[in-house]
């Protein structure tokens, strides 16, 4: 936690990096498993593994104060976003998936400015819209076919369980990481299992050999557990909306992910949407003209 305290920035590079590989890398996955059980998996495991990171920090849980704080995130960070984007991925194309995913930021950037009180300028909305339009024109390549309703609405939620779980972490503020994730994927990602069982996903269409179980526990010990802990500490830490507009850089990393580990073709697009997303990260963290007058 100190390191991150010391370098938000670098940490920051390694969490888009992280999530970047993680579409990817998971895409690869889901040829063993099916979605609702994979996601399922991959975050009851890595609770686990951070259970046991709570478990030996010495942090106490004090449930009687942060058990709603908990349930809230379970609903919001795991069933509602992991739930609802693996669906939406099934059901749409993946264009259309990352485009209403990287919804995100601008909603955290709304709510953000109502329940946070950081102030949302209009040199940081255009930011934040400069930087959808790019991730929509590097998705486009991925829209194709018909769009379902139901994908559509289970994509819209996927964005707005990210963000509403971003803004609770910020709200409550968390004394342990550890115990406000680990509980959470471990109800969560149970939940999730059994409602794959349920709408008729099958453990025996499970393959597990060395590739699926290597891409299982890189998504749940890296692309989750590491991830998520330092998401969440940056939160805590940082403006949520400046940050959660610096995640329109991993679409960018994931096409050039797909590019050298899936042998995908880079698409044109990446290069202007690519210059937009940049553009629109500069604009949101650039500081006002009035601070840099002050400064001098």
């Amino acid at each position: 936690m100190q390191l991150i305290n010391r370098y938000p920035k670098v940490f920051l590079g390694i969490l888009i990096l992280i999530w970047g590989l993680g579409y990817p890398i998971m895409k690869f996955g889901l040829q063993f498993c099916p979605p609702l059980l994979f996601t399922g998996l991959r975050a009851m495991i890595s609770g686990l593994v951070l259970f046991s990171f709570a478990l030996h920090s010495g942090e106490h849980l004090n449930l009687q104060k942060t058990w709603k704080a908990l349930l809230i995130s379970t609903l919001f960070n795991v069933l509602l976003f992991f739930g609802a984007s693996a669906i939406a991925v099934k059901f749409l194309p993946s264009g259309i998936a990352a485009i209403l995913l990287y919804a995100q930021p601008i909603i955290i950037g709304l709510l953000a400015h109502f329940l946070l009180a950081e102030v949302l300028t209009l040199r940081k909305m255009t930011g934040l819209v400069f930087g959808f339009l790019g991730v929509a024109i590097i998705s486009y390549k991925g829209i194709t076919g018909d769009l379902s309703l139901y994908g559509v609405i289970m994509g819209l939620l996927s964005a707005l369980g990210w963000a509403l779980g971003t803004i609770l972490v910020k709200r409550s503020n968390p004394r342990s990481i550890y115990w406000f994730i680990s509980l959470p994927f471990i109800l969560g990602g149970g939940l999730l299992f059994c409602l794959g069982l349920a709408i008729g996903e099958s453990t025996a269409t499970i393959v597990w050999n060395l590739p699926f179980i290597g891409a299982l526990l890189w998504g749940s010990l890296v692309g989750l557990a590491a991830s998520w802990v330092i998401w969440f500490h940056l939160v805590r830490t940082g403006d949520a909306s400046i940050l959660s507009a610096n995640t329109f850089l991993v679409p960018v990393v994931s096409v050039i992910a797909g590019t050298l580990l899936l042998d995908e073709k880079i698409p044109a697009s990446l290069f202007l949407g690519g210059t937009l997303v940049v553009l629109g990260i500069y604009q949101v963290n650039r500081p006002a003209r009035k601070a840099l007058i002050n400064a001098t």
